[in-house]
């Protein structure tokens, strides 16, 4: 029920419940307080998870903190922040995890004043657990409301005797982003980048990513172009991520020629990196030299390279559209990985216009029969993208009507949904003719496909025959054709059709479908005056004083 049944009543039962006998009944009532929510966050409610705070059981003290953690702003007091920190301190080692939770959550609803006073204070204990949970605390406070003593605090963190608390701090710092890209703390993670931990080195590196460009000084790349030279293959990863990030705006040479070199370094994991920080800077990196490595990438050994240089090419564009280029994303469409194929849809389609070949239609309709529902995805989504430069071409579009034609349904509704996407450019007396024909193929997903595709093309000048047969497909004895049929002829000129649709759809209002006696209502509704015969409008009264009916029913049986 939560806040619904936050009543005064029901409040003042469940304070009585946690003074029960019966533990479980204190457990439940405890629960249900927090499930509340802010509603439930009177005084007196506060007071009692307080006071439980403090109980003999540790798995009541874990409730009370978990339940004092839902409460938000109203529970985000002293006294509770105070309860809280001082749970960490518990011999129970569930109690200071659920404290620790509660006031994660409390910073990330309700960071107040007192809250945050609180937390620096707690940054000061002598118990590890404490700063460093407290460190992580911060991090969810968010930029916005991000002071100078926070950031203060999270960089004197950064100096702390346990490295758990060093690297909380930095996650922090990183999670507040580009507000906390002050000369001091990117100092500090200047400092961190040459730690002896390489785990502490590689966080940092991350945490500069995080910051993004306002932490792209001179000397913070300087410092990354040595990292990437690290015996640490994980930071060298790092360090071609942070480039990435931070040189999207303005790449230098140096860093694009340490990305370069980055591309045939012996792990994987810094190949792929360079290859997606050669993507980021996007339009600004397209040298030869840089299609070239990003040529070379999509044969390496590992898929996610080949991958990622598949994006990166998809990413710079059509600049980098060259015959090469096309080439080496059509072999991709054949490679053995799913992920590889599809990447290469994506980026034939990014590249645009260019990319509007013989070979690269028929590559992207094949990749439309994939069973990978991703690959089939992007390859639409790129042949729709290119699809009004071959729309006029007769090549392309007797290659498309030969698949109309084939004995295979599963290609036959590729190449209408081809024909589809590229709408009224398209469509020629031939094309218009091949896919009436299909409307009464023995398959109803070529029947459908071809109402679908009838609807794209015809939408401005619809031809009395495809009026006819979208019509009589509406009587088709599938569902789904119908419902295609008379959706088809919804998005034409309802100036030109107007007579027959009406008619085909008040037969749709009797279908056995309810689906598609809905579509048909909503379908009259929109033509509105115009399709304001009397038969229609009886129709739809009916319909709407079945539907009120309904709904009465229904909001009687709720209440």
């Amino acid at each position: 029920m939560g806040h619904k049944a936050a009543t005064n009543g029901v409040i003042d039962a469940l304070l009585n419940a946690m003074r029960d006998e019966n533990r479980q009944v204190q457990f439940d009532a405890c629960e249900a307080l927090g499930e509340m929510g802010e509603k439930a966050a009177t005084d007196e409610v506060i007071d009692c998870l307080l006071y439980a705070m403090r109980d003999k059981d540790e798995f009541f003290r874990c409730s009370a903190c978990e339940a004092l953690g839902k409460m938000g702003e109203k529970a985000a007091t002293k006294d509770v922040i105070s309860a809280l920190l001082n749970a960490m301190h518990d011999k129970d080692s569930h109690v200071p995890s659920s404290a620790w939770e509660a006031l994660v959550k409390i910073g990330e609803t309700a960071a107040t004043n007192d809250v945050i006073s609180g937390l620096l204070h707690a940054m000061r204990d002598k118990d590890e657990f404490v700063r460093w949970s407290t460190c992580e605390a911060l991090g969810t406070i968010g930029e916005r409301l991000v002071t100078n003593e926070i950031i203060g605090g999270l960089l004197n963190a950064m100096r702390d005797g346990d490295e758990y608390v060093r690297r909380n701090a930095w996650k922090a710092l990183g999670k507040i982003g580009g507000k906390a890209a002050r000369n001091d703390a990117i100092s500090a993670l200047l400092n961190a980048m040459r730690d002896k931990d390489s785990f502490l080195r590689t966080t940092a590196s991350a945490v500069l990513v995080m910051m993004g460009t306002k932490a792209a000084t001179n000397d913070v790349i300087s410092a990354l172009l040595n990292a990437m030279r690290d015996k640490d293959s994980y930071l060298r990863s790092s360090a071609c991520n942070a480039l990435g990030k931070m040189g999207e705006k303005s790449p230098t040479n140096e860093v694009i020629g340490a990305l370069l070199n980055a591309m045939s370094d012996e792990d994987q994991d810094v190949r792929h990196s360079a290859c997606n920080a050669l993507g980021k800077m996007g339009e600004k990196s397209p040298t030869n030299e840089v299609i070239g490595a990003l040529l070379n990438a999509m044969s390496d050994q590992h898929f996610y390279v080949r991958r990622s240089a598949c994006i990166a090419l998809g990413k710079i564009g059509e600049i980098a559209a060259t015959n090469e280029v096309i080439g080496g994303l059509l072999n991709a469409m054949h490679d053995g990985d799913k992920y590889v194929r599809s990447s290469a849809c994506e980026a034939l389609g990014k590249i645009g216009e260019t990319a509007a070949r013989k070979d690269v239609i028929i590559a992207l309709l094949n990749a439309m029969l994939e069973k990978d529902w991703l690959i089939k995805l992007n390859a639409r989504e790129a042949l729709r993208k290119i699809s009004d430069k071959v729309a006029t071409n007769e090549e392309i579009i007797g290659i498309i009507l030969n698949a109309v034609r084939d004995q295979d349904w599963h290609v036959q509704k590729v190449a209408m949904e081809g024909l589809g996407l590229m709408g009224e450019k398209a469509a020629t007396n031939e094309v218009i003719g091949a896919l009436l024909n299909a409307m009464s193929d023995q398959h109803f997903y070529v029947r459908r496909d071809a109402c679908e595709a009838l609807g794209e093309m015809c939408k401005k000048a619809p031809t009395i025959e495809v009026i006819n047969g979208l019509v009589n497909a509406m009587r088709d004895e599938d569902k789904d054709v119908r419902r295609s049929a008379w959706e088809a002829l919804g998005k034409m000129d309802e100036k030109v059709v107007l007579n027959d649709i009406t008619g085909g759809l008040l037969n749709s209002m009797r279908d056995e479908d309810r689906w598609v006696r809905l579509f048909a209502h909503e379908a009259l509704e929109e033509m509105g005056e115009k399709a304001a015969t009397n038969d229609v409008i009886s129709a739809l009264q009916s319909r709407k004083i079945f539907m009120f009916h309904v709904l009465s029913y229904a909001s009687k049986c709720i209440e």
